[in-house]
């Protein structure tokens, strides 16, 4: 009887034992089930969160400056690049709780405008702090906006200002010295007054300022720079090119601050903001230029991409040039901030008789039958410079606007591509207003990319001096860019603001296309300038875009629409391929984005 009560005992703990083991594992399998479903929800929710855009843009038409995915419907962005570009349906899935999504409703999306060849801050110190002659027009509107702002601001030690033009100034004989001081003196005589034309290539003084500069009838003009003066030899109140130099002590009297640079600045960029740009090749690279966008970088105020230059004069020693560019970059190089680019001017301009032609100017220009402008450079110099910094590895820059100085560029970057090999260089020349057609093959098998400014294209207020100064026949057949592109030159479009006040890149894009004025009140009329060397509206497109990133060597993240690149676009209220050209430069702005913010939104 014991054994029997024993061995069902031991069966009934048997089996108690099999059902807790049985239970254990059920739980345990449960346990894992549990947890390998909560798993895949973490990691569907992880995946969800990492496709999740910040900024979504669809129902548009997208033009990605990319061949094989040429347009789109929508673009989707997060933490400042592009994720998605394609169709509408498909971004959908990048939409999450906190993305922004902007319906397009059939506006236009392209690359952000980026201009190759700019002066910021442009017109905004004058318009802040000094006479603003750039919305006149007139000598005698000019003379009073000095002696009001002489009213306004009676302690000042010095009254500076720009934005007058050469035009209303031309004698009745043809030539063109310029205004005199007199009519400065009659308003302001006790303190100097430097007035810079709207070119920036010549200064008009009053007695005072030239007083004070020691300039008088036996002065000098150094090498490619210029004096006008009265038949008796003495001074009239106009310097050119490097003559301004000789106006540099007394130009040190007036010296902005940091903090009103900063302003300039920063009201620069709004206005650039609104014309859907978002990156520019500086120009004016200064020591305060590059320190204060560094500040607004660090404080997250700096909302363009700015490649930046410095120039060096004639006398520049080529070694420790190439130590400041090489410092600079090292401290300011970011992806906002870009230094590796060396201006150098080859010429002046033509309206001040300082650029360089092959062929002499005419007669109007008061210098004689053999006046072929100047060099700015000696050539050994210039040539030796060149090399030197394509050595180096540092982009060069040259203004060139007459077809001698063009040539005498192209020599310099082959004697530099001779000197050192083949490297992907991207020297540019800017400006190029004449070029012979021998040297355009010649241009594109150097693979100098050619920033071009558009504003120019037309018979403008300069193409009437050009005119008088090198005739007609010459004038008219100015930027031949249809055959430029044909042949293969990158075109990168700029603006050269200020001396192309209104510096909107579609009315650029505009007179590329009509080779006429952009203007409402003269777009019908004809001021066309060489027709048939007019570019498309996808060719002008790609000028303002992708072909400045190329440029200024950013085109492996900026200038087309791609996945991976920056998302810097802007927005228009109607696709400009399909508008007729006259109307492109009244085509709204609705957005403009950088770095997948708006930083501009249109009314």
């Amino acid at each position: 009887m014991n054994s029997i009560l024993r061995n069902n005992k031991l069966k009934f703990l048997a089996l108690m034992l099999i059902s807790l083991l049985l239970i254990l594992s059920a739980c345990t399998e449960k346990s894992d089930v549990t947890k390998e479903k909560e798993s895949d929800a973490a990691t569907q929710k992880d995946t969800a969160t990492s496709d999740e855009a910040s900024l979504v843009l669809k129902n548009g038409i997208v033009y990605t400056m990319e061949e094989d995915q040429s347009t789109a419907e929508a673009i989707a962005v997060k933490d400042g690049e592009i994720m998605f570009v394609g169709s509408s349906s498909d971004a959908e899935k990048y939409v999450g709780d906190k993305t922004e999504v902007i319906d397009l409703e059939g506006k236009m999306v392209s690359p952000g405008f980026i201009d190759g060849h700019t002066h910021p801050p442009g017109l905004w110190t004058t318009k802040l702090f000094k006479v603003d002659l750039s919305v006149l027009k007139k000598h005698e509107d000019y003379v009073k906006a000095v002696a009001d702002f002489r009213k306004k601001n009676s302690d000042a030690e010095i009254i500076t200002g720009s934005g007058w033009v050469n035009g209303p100034y031309e004698q009745s004989d043809g030539t063109n010295p310029g205004p005199k001081k007199e009519d400065l003196d009659a308003v302001v005589s006790d303190v100097p007054v430097i007035l810079s034309s709207i070119d920036g290539h010549s200064v008009w003084v009053n007695s005072k300022a030239l007083e004070m500069a020691n300039i008088t009838k036996d002065t000098k003009a150094p090498k490619g720079g210029m004096i006008e003066r009265n038949s008796d030899g003495s001074p009239r109140g106009v310097l050119r090119e490097g003559a301004v130099d000789l106006l540099a002590d007394v130009q040190a009297l007036f010296n902005l601050t940091e903090e009103q640079y900063k302003e300039a600045i920063l009201g620069f960029q709004e206005e650039m903001h609104s014309f859907g740009m978002t990156g520019i090749m500086n120009m004016s690279g200064s020591d305060m230029s590059l320190k204060v966008m560094k500040e607004l970088e660090e404080e997250g105020k700096l909302t363009m991409r700015v490649a930046n230059a410095f120039t060096f004069d004639p006398g520049t020693k080529p070694d420790e040039g190439v130590k400041k560019i090489l410092a600079a970059g090292k401290k300011y190089n970011s992806d906002w901030i870009s230094v590796n680019t060396v201006k150098l001017f080859s010429d002046g301009v033509t309206e001040g008789k300082t650029a360089l032609f092959v062929e002499p100017y005419t007669k109007n220009a008061g210098m004689g039958d053999h006046h072929h402008g100047d060099a700015n450079w000696e050539l050994d110099d210039f040539n030796k410079m060149v090399s030197q910094l394509d050595k180096e590895g540092i982009q060069v820059h040259i203004h060139a606007i007459g077809d001698g100085a063009v040539k005498m560029s192209l020599d310099a970057f082959e004697l530099a591509k001779k000197d050192n090999g083949e490297r992907d260089s991207r020297h540019t020349i800017t400006h190029i207003s004449a070029i012979q057609d021998s040297d355009i093959p010649r241009m594109a098998d150097l693979n100098v990319v050619a920033a071009l400014q558009p504003f120019w294209f037309y018979k403008d207020q300069y193409y009437e001096l050009e005119k008088a100064m090198i005739g007609e026949k010459r004038a008219l057949a100015m930027y031949p860019t249809r055959k430029m592109w044909d042949e293969g030159i990158t075109i990168a479009s700029a603006s050269d603001y200020p001396p192309t006040p209104d510096y909107r890149p579609l009315n650029a894009i505009e007179t590329g296309v009509t080779r006429n004025s952009p203007y409402l009140e003269e777009q019908d009329s004809d001021m066309i300038r060489n027709a048939d060397q007019a570019l498309t509206i996808e060719e002008m497109l790609q000028s303002y875009t992708k072909n400045v990133a190329y440029q200024i060597f950013r085109d492996d993240d900026l200038g087309s629409l791609k996945i991976g690149k920056k998302a810097d676009m802007v927005v228009l209220d109607e696709d400009i391929t399909k508008v007729e050209p006259k109307d492109i430069s009244e085509t709204p702005v609705a957005y403009t984005i950088v770095d997948g913010k708006v930083v501009y939104k249109g009314k």
